[in-house]
């Protein structure tokens, strides 16, 4: 475990511990954005950064190989990567990322090995070097049924047997879409290659297939959020960047007493909720972007009894800006869930996170969260952060199961290519990976051109009687506790 870590945890349990923390797992550590000048190299991951001034340049690590892979400024440091904080006031100390726990060490100098290389399109070479950094920091071979050193005797024959000007692309697609792991993919500057957990259904349009994803699935919600039919007791409003919708429900009896009850919310994203906030935006401006959002949220469904978060939608981003998420609907501090970095022979300490009380407006409700496959990566850190709260209810189907962040590699040939190092485990060391955060209420999954009220009014009904549910059963604990 990180030093500031351990010193913040004592002797007590990881997650009883955290709680008393005051910071991100910090004791009286100084907290700071930047990463320092200075040589630092990653535990697990297979990185180093070189920090100058206006500049950071990123090695890759693997075996005895280094190779640089890319420069950027302070500012795109901060948007890929986050906020850093060190680990203890001693010179030299280790230095941690706040929301994802990668940890560095100061080197003295860059590695002799550390090149500047020209590329080598050579395709064994490349598939070499592919196929041993998935064998050296991929952690889900096992979970998903795949033998990685069967593979590389089938494959690298097809490699080897391609002349050395050959294109090998082909056969590397191929060989990764075998893991069906949504986070893993490769782009040569022109063709992509998509992992996919299962084809996408399509239909016909005016201009050819129109693919039934989350992005159409998204724009059709809207329409019914804002058209004649909606459940919202109004049109929904809109807010961060056309990235979130919302308003109160409609009563359900007629009763003024029973109106807006019940609020709605729909975010079709953790990242972007600022016009032009992307990966070389800094992580504090992005999370701003959020909770301006979210004030418009808070403010809006002002005197509700419970909130339903629909991510059945949400294609992720950002687990930063999901925990600022969950924090609007936090009352205290709670655990949400830890993370452990795979690395091949190696063991390193899981790093823990919990959900914080928004320094904002806050709707500390019951809750009723929506998810579906289409509910991916920080979506399902979002999906835990959320259910880690005293009140809340998930209803739907499982997540897509690609918690892990994606670590972005390139080859020797200039090729990029990302894959899944991180196991995350709830707070009672559950992992979702593959198999996705399950709901507390399964319902069937709705075909996509389904009817409004089936693929999207039938589960915001049912969130809206396990939000009864969740009220009756505290005013019976109360009525109980007086004696009633």
């Amino acid at each position: 475990m990180m030093p500031s870590l351990r010193k913040c945890l004592g002797d007590k349990g990881v997650w009883a511990a955290l709680l008393a923390c005051l910071a991100f797992g910090v004791g009286a550590a100084p907290v700071e954005r930047g990463l320092p000048p200075g040589i630092w190299q990653s535990r697990g991951y297979g990185a180093i950064f070189q920090v100058e001034a206006g500049k950071v340049t990123l090695y890759e690590t693997l075996g005895a190989q280094c190779l640089r892979q890319s420069f950027m400024t302070p500012a795109q440091f901060s948007g890929s990567y986050g906020d850093w904080i060190r680990n203890a006031s001693e010179p030299g100390a280790a230095w941690h990322l706040i929301v994802s726990g990668m940890t560095v060490d100061r080197l003295d100098r860059l590695p002799a090995a550390c090149s500047d290389a020209p590329p080598n399109r050579d395709p064994l070479r490349n598939f070499d070097y592919l196929w041993n950094t998935f064998d050296t920091h991929y952690a889900f071979f096992a979970t998903h049924g795949v033998d990685w050193q069967a593979l590389r005797e089938s494959y690298r024959a097809r490699v080897a047997a391609l002349p050395k000007d050959g294109d090998p692309f082909p056969i590397f697609a191929e060989m990764l879409a075998l893991l069906k792991d949504t986070h893993v993919r490769m782009v040569d500057g022109k063709r992509v290659a998509r992992v996919k957990k299962f084809p996408i259904a399509t239909q016909a349009g005016p201009d050819g297939p129109v693919l039934l994803d989350d992005h159409y699935l998204q724009k059709q919600l809207v329409a019914y959020l804002q058209g004649k039919d909606t459940p919202l007791s109004s049109a929904a409003k809109e807010a961060g960047n056309r990235q979130v919708y919302y308003g109160k429900l409609k009563p359900r009896s007629g009763d003024a007493k029973d109106a807006a009850t019940y609020g709605y919310v729909a975010i079709f994203t953790m990242a972007g909720f600022g016009e032009g906030d992307d990966d070389h935006v800094p992580m504090d401006i992005r999370v701003r972007s959020v909770d301006a959002a979210m004030d418009e949220v808070v403010a809006g469904l002002r005197g509700v009894k419970g909130v339903i978060v629909d991510l059945r939608y949400n294609g992720g981003g950002e687990e930063s800006i999901a925990l600022a998420i969950a924090g609007r609907f936090a009352a205290a501090p709670r655990p949400v869930w830890s993370k452990r970095v795979y690395e091949k022979g190696k063991t390193h300490p899981a790093y823990a996170m919990q959900v914080r009380p928004s320094a904002g407006n806050r709707l500390p409700v019951p809750l009723a969260v929506l998810t579906g496959d289409f509910t991916v990566s920080a979506a399902e850190t979002a999906t835990m952060a959320l259910r880690a709260l005293p009140a809340t209810v998930q209803i739907g189907q499982p997540t897509r199961g690609v918690l892990s962040d994606r670590l972005e590699k390139v080859l020797p040939n200039g090729w990029s290519f990302s894959l899944s190092n991180e196991i995350y485990m709830d707070p009672h060391g559950k992992v979702f990976e593959v198999s996705g955060v399950p709901p507390d209420v399964a319902t069937p999954v709705p075909a996509p051109t389904s009817p409004d009220a089936l693929r999207f009014r039938r589960d915001i009904d049912i969130g809206t009687a396990e939000l009864d549910r969740l009220l009756q059963n505290a005013a019976a604990r109360t009525t109980n506790a007086h004696g009633g």
